[in-house]
């Protein structure tokens, strides 16, 4: 999830001490140590956890799976208990309230520039690119509410404006597939472009076949993926041929999220404490010959690209499970890791 940015530093650090607990076991040192905070801290942070029936200790600190078998959930529970979340909450759906401490406005504000979006005080809402505050009401919708799409989107309909003047028409080279989305959730031509893009974002098959039509069509998104991936293939050796054919619709997704105005920030599900430095080497690349990326920040471009080749790796070695395939994916993965340029 992303909304961590969207809350005060205690939650941050409990949402964190839980996401490591999610597949470990702990000890009080290390979770500090994993955090960067004191182990008085840690073990405050550890003991409210508890008293809520989060986490328990054995020999080591885990997660209360008896209380809470869901993790998501217990992530959920988490957030809505942050009262900067809370407030921030309020101010997505523009139910911002008329008497609020200016401190937390101020405070949220800060978070706010990450997405590129601040309060409105007078309206209750956020100020911003529209594309942006949509693709986080439908992120909002998505992870804390059961909705089919049907469903989802009708839900939004309210939000969403009439006409779609943000967004840009040459991301969609083949109309055929806008109308049988229309057709099939039943959904307004006016509104149904950016919903389009959502369910791209959401659906890897339809995604791929959404870029074989940009392929076809040779646009100008086609030839900025075509660019990229020979600047990632001058770094690494393609273990399999699905392995390619994953990071490229992963990056046309990427791509089509920067079209649209979306913050890297928004985008990136991660939260890698640190980022190898060959996907640092690599963004530099991309930023030097590819205008499209020109505004993003390194930092931000090269976590997004790591979490798109962690991400493309684990879903290969889901498919291939014998002990051979893994270990040559493990070998390349690792060996892109430690390359270094003139090598």
């Amino acid at each position: 999830m992303i909304w961590q940015a969207m809350t005060g530093k205690k939650c941050r650090r409990q949402l964190r001490v839980i996401e490591l607990l999610q597949n470990e076991c702990y000890s009080v040192s290390e979770l500090a140590n994993q955090t960067k905070v004191s182990t008085k801290t840690i073990l405050r942070d550890l003991t409210e956890l508890r008293q809520k029936k989060y986490v328990r200790r054995a020999k080591y600190w885990q997660i209360d799976w008896q209380h809470e078998p869901n993790y998501a959930k217990l992530y959920r529970k988490l957030l809505l208990s942050d009262p900067y979340f809370q407030l921030f909450r309020q101010y997505l759906w523009n139910l911002g309230p008329p008497n609020v401490n200016d401190s937390q406005l101020k405070k949220i504000n800060q978070y706010l520039i990450c997405w590129n979006l601040f309060t409105n005080f007078q309206t209750g809402g956020l100020i911003g690119k529209k594309s942006v505050i949509m693709h986080l009401q439908l992120r909002y919708l998505r992870d804390f509410y059961q909705f089919d799409e049907a469903e989802l989107y009708k839900q939004m309909e309210p939000y969403c404006p009439a006409a779609s003047d943000f967004l840009n028409p040459a991301l969609f080279p083949d109309q055929k597939m806008v109308e049988s989305f229309i057709k099939k959730f039943g959904l307004s031509a006016e509104r149904a472009e950016y919903f389009f893009l959502d369910y791209a974002r959401y659906h890897y098959q339809f995604c791929a076949d959404f870029y074989r039509s940009h392929q076809a069509h040779r646009t100008k998104l086609d030839q900025e993926i075509r660019k990229a991936m020979i600047l990632v293939e001058q770094m690494i050796d393609w273990e399999t041929e699905l392995t390619k054919k994953i990071v490229e619709t992963k990056l046309f997704e990427l791509f089509l999220g920067i079209y649209q105005g979306l913050p890297l920030a928004v985008m990136d599900h991660s939260q890698t404490e640190t980022t190898a430095e060959n996907f640092y080497i690599l963004s530099k690349k991309m930023k030097q010959r590819l205008p499209l990326l020109s505004n993003c920040r390194l930092d931000e471009l090269a976590n997004v690209l790591e979490t798109i080749f962690s991400s493309s790796r684990q879903i290969v070695l889901a498919l291939n499970p014998d002990l051979r395939s893994s270990l040559l994916i493990q070998e390349r993965y690792q060996a892109f890791l430690s390359f270094t340029e003139g090598k």
